[in-house]
């Protein structure tokens, strides 16, 4: 079978004479007679040009431009610089809690002269517990017939462990009248001390009660555990000292199994004060309780000093005792500016004033 292969410019046939195959390699191998296009080189030469400019020139705004939008990836990732402190530190306020030793120990002075004689001792030493009066008497209405045999006034009873105290006189003070007519506490010029009766014992204590007898208030009993050791102890609130700008009460804590006393510990309050830079707010800071005092309110400039312990107010409050201070900025018992709660804890083998429970302004 005859093949026949089609004549193009890309085939060489073989089969022809010599001389016509040696003229088309000849053809092949020169290429095409005709020159490119010369519109077409130059338009490609153009465009090689202008790319290699738009190169050079991002690279040279890089170089000496940088870009105005700062990389923001660096703030992420470095934690910032917290070495530099924010602004002035507030300064330490000096704490005077000295007036706090003296609450529970005003009776060392006050009864110095006025112990109950040997004839009343002896009486207020073999007391029979089971015939006194239990319940409570006004003091300012106590009428002559309240008074047991003139010498004992109960004014505070706790009915569920059977706890009574009684303000102790000399009975040769009380006037002489009639059973039904008043004779209020402030009738007798001659205070003794309590007697405190738990069932049919009975102790004598020779404490204080005059500012009880000036306000004609009787004093607040509180029995409760509160030492933790699953027995009940009685804490007793005395007020012992007032005047301007002054009211003070004691708090004596008693066992009622050794009927002893016992006298907390309220030297140490419990209490930070630091003052603003500028002295124009003082900061309160007690356990996780926190206030803030304007200072601006002063008669005077604030002396970098506040005081504690001339008003001191006891309370019964959720099973427990809590300690009520004014803080006195001025340290002249005229300006109260704040008042501070705490709890009566006992903790190491004594009665303290434990972290503040409450905080706030008095004006």
């Amino acid at each position: 079978m005859k093949n026949c292969m089609p004549r193009t410019p890309f085939s060489t046939p073989l089969s022809g004479s010599a001389r016509e195959t040696e003229l088309r390699i000849r053809n092949i191998m020169s290429g095409p007679k005709k020159r490119p296009p010369v519109l077409f080189l130059a338009l490609v030469f153009s465009v090689c040009i202008f790319c290699g400019n738009l190169v050079s020139c991002q690279v040279a705004e890089a170089e000496g431009n940088p870009p105005e939008t700062p990389d923001t990836s660096a703030s992420v990732s470095v934690p910032p610089d917290t070495s530099q402190p924010e602004g002035p530190a507030w300064t330490p306020v000096e704490l005077d809690a000295g007036m706090m030793k003296y609450v529970g120990q005003t009776g060392d002075w006050f009864y110095e002269n006025y112990f109950p004689t040997e004839k009343e001792m002896a009486l207020l030493e073999n007391l029979p517990g089971d015939e006194l009066p239990r319940e409570t008497v006004e003091v300012y209405k106590a009428l002559r017939r309240d008074y047991w045999r003139d010498a004992l006034l109960p004014v505070a009873y706790d009915q569920g462990a059977d706890v009574t105290a009684y303000f102790v006189f000399n009975p040769d003070s009380l006037p002489d009248v009639e059973p039904l007519v008043a004779v209020p506490t402030w009738a007798s010029e001659q205070q003794r001390g309590i007697v405190l009766r738990h069932g049919d014992r009975t102790a004598y204590f020779h404490l204080y009660w005059g500012g009880n007898d000036h306000f004609g208030s009787n004093p607040t009993l509180l029995v409760d555990d509160l030492d933790g050791d699953g027995q009940p102890e009685a804490a007793l609130v005395l007020t012992d000292g007032w005047g301007t700008g002054v009211y003070a009460q004691s708090l004596y804590i008693f066992d009622l199994d050794t009927m002893t006393c016992t006298v907390p510990d309220f030297s140490d309050v419990p209490l930070e004060i630091t003052a603003s830079p500028g002295g124009k707010t003082a900061r309160l800071s007690s356990g996780e309780r926190e206030w803030k005092v304007d200072l601006t309110q002063l008669a005077e400039p604030f002396n970098g000093a506040v005081e504690v312990g001339n008003v001191v107010h006891f309370q019964k409050k959720d099973g427990g005792m809590i300690c009520s201070l004014h803080l006195d900025f001025s340290c002249a018992t005229l300006e109260y500016l704040a008042s501070a709660h705490f709890p009566v804890i006992y903790a190491d083998g004594v009665y303290k004033l434990g972290p503040a429970v409450w905080m706030g302004d008095l004006l």
